[in-house]
């Protein structure tokens, strides 16, 4: 028998010899197939990593039927942080993931057009993360034809197959952070809400709080997430603060915050003697602002995990009952938010 060359890469075959099992069991492992013990299972992964061994894609996908590859399709330039989390979520189940980004602008013909490339591209399984409430979700079941999909950050109905952070649950940690330090007088930047459903949400979420005490916010504006909008927004908030006082400062994300504590400091006031400020998303540099700013935790890294995760056991069960995974954010109380000066 001819010795196998020092430079031809591991087969199935070397694998299944140095874990002392049949090629079969082997090949179940890789395929991610029920009914092998957990003793087996360990035997031939510390196998597959002694030996650096790598699954012939093209070949799996004759045997399997399936390409081992998910893509996922991001409309938001925010939440491209949790595809890190994808792509070593999808490579711990051995599937390859591809990536495909839309600009902030695009239409829905052109959403229909980039789902109908992908879906033809031969994927196992789709992960939409969408910002705002494009198309119906009958709509995109009939577009991706039977592949299954999971839309991430987005409610579209409990009906659905999706991963969220709780937005509502989120913003009513803040609200009620600052009624219980004693605010009363507030004022709201909030993000895009004609545009993103998580702006929506977390806009509704504070009117609501707010009306349920005989409270709503004194003065109210819409930005776009950006420091330089919560930087101007605030100019004229302050602007008008003589004839519409605040004691809070409740804004869309971290950015728009920034921005705001910029003005603040401007104008000769401080925060939070003279105004208590609050984020949204924890940014890296929210703990750092002057003062460490009072914000929201979204754990994208979990967000991104449980999509692979929910839409691999689509793939393995197609007729799984659909059914959403809700992720529950958590308040970061610090030193941007204080009892108000005047009660």
């Amino acid at each position: 028998m001819p010795q196998k060359s020092l430079d031809s890469p591991p087969t199935l075959e070397d694998v299944a010899r140095l874990a002392g099992v049949s090629y079969q069991t082997v090949s179940r492992v890789i395929n991610n197939m029920p009914n092998v013990a957990p003793h087996t299972l360990e035997k031939v992964r510390k196998a597959i990593e002694e030996l650096n061994y790598r699954p012939n894609r093209a070949a799996r996908s004759l045997v399997t039927g399936r390409s081992h590859a998910v893509h996922v399709l991001v409309c938001d330039k925010y939440n491209v942080r949790m595809i890190p989390s994808m792509e070593e979520a999808a490579y711990t189940e051995g599937y390859q993931l591809r990536l495909t980004t839309l600009h902030e602008t695009y239409s829905i013909p052109e959403l229909r057009q980039k789902l109908t490339e992908i879906i033809a591209s031969q994927v196992d399984g789709l992960l939409l993360v969408m910002p705002w409430r494009g198309m119906s979700y009958a709509e995109l079941l009939k577009i991706v034809a039977g592949t299954p999909i999971v839309i991430v950050g987005c409610s579209m109905g409990y009906e659905t197959n999706s991963v969220l952070i709780d937005q509502e649950y989120g913003m009513r940690q803040v609200v009620q952070h600052l009624l219980d330090l004693g605010h009363r007088r507030f004022a709201e930047i909030s993000g895009t809400i004609d545009k993103y459903e998580d702006a929506r949400i977390r806009h509704e979420t504070l009117r609501e709080m707010l009306g349920a005490r005989g409270l709503e916010p004194v003065l109210s504006e819409s930005g776009n997430f950006t420091m330089d909008m919560g930087y101007e927004i605030t100019r004229r908030m302050l602007a008008e603060r003589g004839k519409s006082p605040f004691t809070a400062l409740v804004c869309a994300n971290d950015e728009t915050a920034l921005g705001a504590i910029h003005a603040i400091h401007e104008a000769g006031l401080r925060v939070p003697q003279d105004i208590s400020v609050t984020g949204f998303d924890d940014m890296d540099f929210a703990r750092h602002c002057t003062p460490p700013l009072t914000t929201v935790q979204q754990d994208y890294q979990a967000l991104g995990a449980n999509a692979v995760q929910h839409l691999l056991s689509l793939v393995a069960n197609p007729r799984s009952a659909p059914h959403q995974r809700i992720i529950f954010p958590k308040l970061m109380a610090r030193e941007s938010t204080a009892p108000p000066a005047e009660k």
